[in-house]
């Protein structure tokens, strides 16, 4: 979003909270206000941004802090996540279906973990990797794997999340660093 537009979301929270008194300042202060919430926003486009504050308002008697309002735009905006849940009970579906033998299929000609990988959404299979495949197949105590893959994949989940929160701000040049490093890519290449 833009100044303007910024200025035109303070207006609309001004109508929706009319008791809010950091919303009740001068035109010049408001102003003040939108510049400063502009630099914080300027990724999110401004009909998301109005929803974001018309969603927040449906729930709180409080003026939306610029937190709040990219929370509900990132949740208007992005594809539902996988629970930790939904993420095992994928996991451990392709436990079940490949296993870990240790020798190619005959009519794939893939390992089991190349059949279980390419089965699996890309954040699942990264949180198995970084257990081991073949340790958790091979374990005799599911319901510590299951105990450890769940924590796993809500570490990686804030991390995202983490991620996510920052990249808007990051300069340019650095942003594509970031990701560069984030893909496992090194920074020469």
């Amino acid at each position: 979003m833009n100044v303007q537009e910024v200025m035109a979301l303070l207006y609309m929270e001004k109508r929706l909270f009319p008791h809010e008194k950091s919303l009740s300042v001068s035109p010049e202060e408001l102003a003040a206000i939108a510049e400063a919430q502009a630099l914080l926003l300027k990724d999110i486009p401004f009909e998301v941004g109005k929803a974001a504050v018309a969603a927040h308002a449906a729930g709180s008697p409080f003026a939306p802090a610029i937190s709040e309002i990219r929370a509900y735009a990132r949740k208007l905006t992005e594809p539902p996540q996988l629970s930790a849940d939904e993420a095992w009970a994928l996991a451990r579906q392709a436990i079940t279906r490949y296993g870990a033998a240790p020798y190619k299929s005959f009519t794939t000609g893939k390992y089991p973990y190349e059949m279980a990988r390419d089965s699996l959404p890309p954040e699942v299979w990264r949180v198995m990797e970084l257990m081991g495949y073949t340790s958790m197949c091979r374990s005799d105590r599911p319901e510590v794997v299951r105990a450890q893959f769940i924590a796993a994949w809500e570490r990686q989940q804030q991390r995202q999340r983490e991620r996510e929160e920052l990249l808007p701000f990051l300069p340019e040049g650095l942003k594509e660093k970031f990701l560069a490093l984030d893909a496992g890519k090194a920074f020469g290449g």
